[in-house]
């Protein structure tokens, strides 16, 4: 597995999903957070991995994701166990999907190892991993100047929400869908939830809504709203959210100290991002991207920002 100096790291999932979608069936479909994060920031940033496999995981994915310069030499592979797999079906509503099955594997037991390398970085993202582990890391990073993400999912909402509101003191910019938002706060909107996150810790919070858009809130009570791009086939829309975070990330860690007008391109340009994956199985359309057409989709993004401002 391939080292190089990443500007962002990722600590999440690596996994492979069986996916049934009303475009067609897929099997072993190179998957997980950590995966679709790293591909999408990869168009900007050298982007590190830290995740976990088994004896399953495929050398061609490996060098699939060295491909895109991304540091894989974090990803601890086990011989004792099988890869986590995750089979869903998204036949009935693209926004929330049917689990057929889930097989964590080795993910199960996952103790990211935190060198002090990472402690130090400047940039790096908690996907959707338990709140011990994600608290964790973030209270052992030294950098001052570092810029912490988190994602979170209901699952952690329902049954860890002490532990996922320790680890909100902890990090910088909070990202979320609607629903898990409203659930978080015991909100009746997404304007509440923000308000709600923000006083407890994050100081820039992002609230998905799929294809209405996206929503910043800021600790100085600033706001954003960020369309999404008009696609004519949804194929498969998984790790969307993580490909958005992924882009977003990507984009600012090239800029010394951002600040809000950066982190609303970077918005734009994860929404960009977001759309490429959503237009084919896994992996594939992201990683086909390239800088041209997200420039484009980028713009048409802005215009419609625009249109809805004036």
């Amino acid at each position: 597995m391939s080292s190089i100096d990443p500007n962002v790291y990722v600590v999440g999932s690596i996994a492979y999903d069986d996916l049934e979608t009303p475009s067609g069936t897929r099997d072993s479909l190179l998957g997980g957070s950590a995966v679709y994060f790293s591909i999408a920031g990869s168009i900007f940033s050298k982007m590190g991995m830290i995740g976990t496999v088994g004896y399953d995981f495929r050398d061609k994915d490996i060098s699939l994701l060295n491909q895109k310069k991304i540091d894989t030499s974090k990803i601890e592979k086990k011989k004792d166990g099988s890869t986590f797999r995750w089979k869903g079906n998204y036949s009935k509503d693209f926004e929330d999907p049917i689990t057929i099955s889930t097989s964590l594997g080795v993910f199960e037991e996952f103790s990211p190892k935190i060198d002090k390398e990472v402690e130090n970085s400047s940039f790096i993202f908690l996907a959707n991993i338990s709140p011990d582990i994600q608290r964790n890391i973030a209270t052992n990073l030294t950098n001052s100047n570092k810029i912490v993400g988190l994602d979170t999912m209901n699952h952690w909402i329902i049954e860890m929400k002490q532990s996922l509101l320790e680890v909100m003191k902890n990090v910088d910019i909070f990202f979320i869908n609607k629903g898990e938002a409203l659930l978080l706060s015991n909100k009746k909107s997404i304007e509440e939830s923000a308000k709600y996150i923000i006083e407890n810790g994050p100081k820039l919070c992002i609230i998905k809504d799929g294809k209405n858009g996206s929503y910043l809130y800021s600790i100085k009570g600033e706001e954003f709203y960020c369309p999404t791009y008009d696609i004519d086939k949804v194929v498969d829309p998984t790790g969307a959210g993580d490909s958005f975070a992924g882009g977003f990330f990507g984009y600012i860690s090239k800029i010394e100290r951002p600040a809000l007008e950066d982190f609303k391109n970077a918005m734009l340009y994860g929404s960009a991002i977001a759309s490429f994956t959503i237009e084919g199985f896994g992996t594939e359309s992201l990683f086909n991207m390239n800088f041209q057409s997200l420039n484009e989709r980028f713009e048409k993004i802005k215009s419609k920002k625009d249109l809805r401002e004036k």
